[in-house]
């Protein structure tokens, strides 16, 4: 066992199995449900025309980079924009940054975090202005965009 540890192939296994491990966003996500605080709590469903609407694609690297587009419609508004995210080291949660045009042109920060199995991700904001949070769920790349999204309005 331990010739195999000192052999000149071992480190070479080693970075070539972390060079294949995938983050766990890599893939296509679609906004499902948005968060705002609210004084009558509930939840509607909304045409995505409506309100900000966010489908993003992510691909990880090695070195825990993570590159990728955002599709965003604002108010039935296509915009697009590069995506860069990485790790927020030992918490499980990523930084993800975009270039944003509407309302005005910001450049935008936020946490995201995968809740459950790995087929949700949660996003703080400013992606969708006046959102406390918005929720992603995972879909094919090729996946049809949806018509409506779920509103969520909870109790300040």
């Amino acid at each position: 066992m331990l010739r195999h540890i000192f052999s000149l192939t071992f480190p070479l296994y080693g970075f070539l199995l972390y060079g294949f491990q995938q983050s766990p966003l890599t893939g296509t996500w679609e906004l499902t449900r948005i968060f705002r605080a609210g004084p009558t709590p509930g939840t509607r469903v909304v045409a995505i025309d409506s309100t900000v609407y966010v489908r993003v694609t992510l691909e990880s690297h090695p070195g825990d980079w993570i590159s990728g587009m955002l599709y965003r419609r604002y108010f039935g508004e296509p915009e697009r924009s590069k995506v860069e995210a990485g790790p927020l080291r030992g918490t499980g949660r990523f930084i993800i940054g975009a270039e944003l045009d509407q309302p005005t042109w910001q450049r935008a920060r936020t946490l995201a975090w995968t809740v459950g199995v790995g087929d949700t991700l949660r996003l703080g904001t400013p992606l969708v202005p006046g959102a406390d949070s918005i929720e992603l769920k995972r879909v094919r790349p090729d996946a049809p965009y949806p018509a409506t999204v779920v509103e969520v309005v909870t109790a300040p």
